[in-house]
């Protein structure tokens, strides 16, 4: 899984513009709030699919996530990132959502990008393979486990980043990582042996 790096400059450099147009937007600037929708939607989109939204669905839930950031952006402290802030409201946003849209029958696979575009094709072929059993075990596992999961190895979040996403203490995400590993490589051997047994 190729996981994208930035270096603190660049990561200070953004927090900085991010907190000039925040404070625009709540000085009256809509121009800058579409900046921010600019920035951040495919961040949203992203964890919208992530976390199982169907494809359809996505434009309208990201609409609705930045209609919250606007009515909300006076809570906003400039203690964490405006993008871990945004995130923690998307993730929350697509979790009711998918709670209240858990009667539907069938639901999109959250997607795992575990190939290595450098790979051959047999290898490609292999890892697109594991990558299906793996996002078929990561449906069995307890939601909590699995939003630990996602958000630190897929989102590639720092765990003191996942717990304030999802509001819960840092020893509560790493214990969760724990256990959700060692649960996911249970359900992995269990239903895959072949692969996943040595």
């Amino acid at each position: 899984m190729q996981r994208f790096t930035r270096s603190g400059a660049d990561v200070d450099d953004r927090a900085a513009q991010d907190q000039r147009v925040v404070r625009a937007v709540l000085e009256g600037d809509r121009n800058a709030f579409a900046e921010l929708v600019t920035r951040y939607q495919k961040l949203v989109a992203s964890a919208a699919w992530r976390y199982g939204i169907r494809q359809e669905e996505i434009e309208d839930l990201v609409s609705e996530v930045f209609f919250k950031v606007y009515r909300n952006l006076r809570q906003y402290r400039p203690d964490h990132s405006f993008s871990t802030w945004l995130y923690r409201l998307a993730v929350n946003h697509v979790l009711d959502h998918g709670r209240r849209s858990r009667r539907e029958a069938h639901r999109v696979e959250m997607p795992l990008q575990l190939s290595d575009p450098g790979s051959g094709p047999g290898e490609q072929l292999e890892d697109r393979e594991r990558s299906s059993l793996v996002r078929s075990a990561l449906d069995q596992l307890r939601p909590g486990y699995r939003e630990v999961l996602f958000l630190v190895y897929i989102e590639g979040l720092r765990v003191e980043e996942a717990a304030y996403t999802l509001g819960v203490p840092q020893g509560t995400i790493k214990s969760r990582l724990l256990r959700g590993r060692e649960a996911l490589r249970r359900v992995l051997v269990a239903r895959n042996p072949e692969v996943f047994g040595h």
